[in-house]
């Protein structure tokens, strides 16, 4: 069974698998999972680029919890895929994930739903960070993301992945059907725009909630100071901010 308690979680799955990962936006997904788990938004999960798998633990601490399906696409060229499954062991030994080796710019919307079974709950894009690749993760997700679904985007706004930056400023540079929510920590978070002004007030009582992590404090703390403290426009959207 997958660990339940946050911190454990971090300490004795998370650390242990390489990767670049803030605890804070770790603990925040887990948060954004667990409401999902506790209001009934079902459905599958996938991750674009899973590496070693440090974040696919966090998605698959959750699929482990609900039984729900998850897939991780990667080309394991950097972590060969016995060794990613060595990690995912520890999450939960008995839940196996579907792990499809490739490149996401070779596959279709359809191709990814065939794959999950359903319209995922929880995406996570971080496979490569050129503007193009990026650009067309992105695009999968605006097509396959279920009405309740979130999109994680990894690496937006970090200065050595201005490709993450450039697709993410060309691909809203028209309307689209993904709207950002809540900067945390290095991924900007996006939903459905119907969605959006719910899904910002969840992740803000979360952050608020939070009395432990200083950055939660930091959030706290400027928000007495004014809503512009602690919310940004993006693309016309307001944004929840916490760096």
């Amino acid at each position: 069974m997958p660990i339940e308690d946050q911190n454990a979680f971090l300490r004795d799955v998370v650390h242990t698998i390489p990767g670049w990962l803030e605890d804070y936006t770790a603990l925040r997904t887990m948060d954004l999972l667990e409401w999902q788990e506790r209001n009934i938004a079902r459905g599958p999960l996938l991750e674009i680029g899973i590496f070693a798998g440090r974040y696919f633990s966090l998605l698959l601490r959750s699929a482990s919890r609900t039984g729900d399906a998850i897939v991780g696409l990667d080309t394991f060229e950097w972590i060969d895929e016995p060794s990613v499954r060595t990690h995912l062991a520890k999450v939960d030994a008995k839940h196996q994930a579907k792990l499809v080796t490739g490149f996401s710019t070779e596959k279709s919307a359809d191709e990814l739903l065939g794959l999950l079974g359903g319209k995922p709950r929880f995406l996570s894009v971080d496979g490569s960070h050129e503007r193009n690749d990026v650009f067309w993760d992105l695009r999968l997700a605006e097509a396959i993301l279920a009405s309740h679904g979130i999109v994680a985007l990894d690496d937006f706004l970090n200065p050595v992945t201005l490709g993450v930056n450039e697709a993410a400023h060309l691909f809203f540079s028209q309307p689209r059907n993904l709207a950002p929510i809540a900067y945390i920590a290095n991924k900007l978070f996006l939903c459905r725009p119907s969605a959006a002004g719910r899904m910002r007030g969840v992740m803000e009582e979360m952050i608020v909630a939070d009395q432990n992590e200083p950055r939660s404090q930091g959030f706290r703390e400027r928000a007495t100071h004014g809503r512009h403290h602690i919310e940004q426009k993006l693309w016309g959207h307001p944004v929840l901010v916490v760096p």
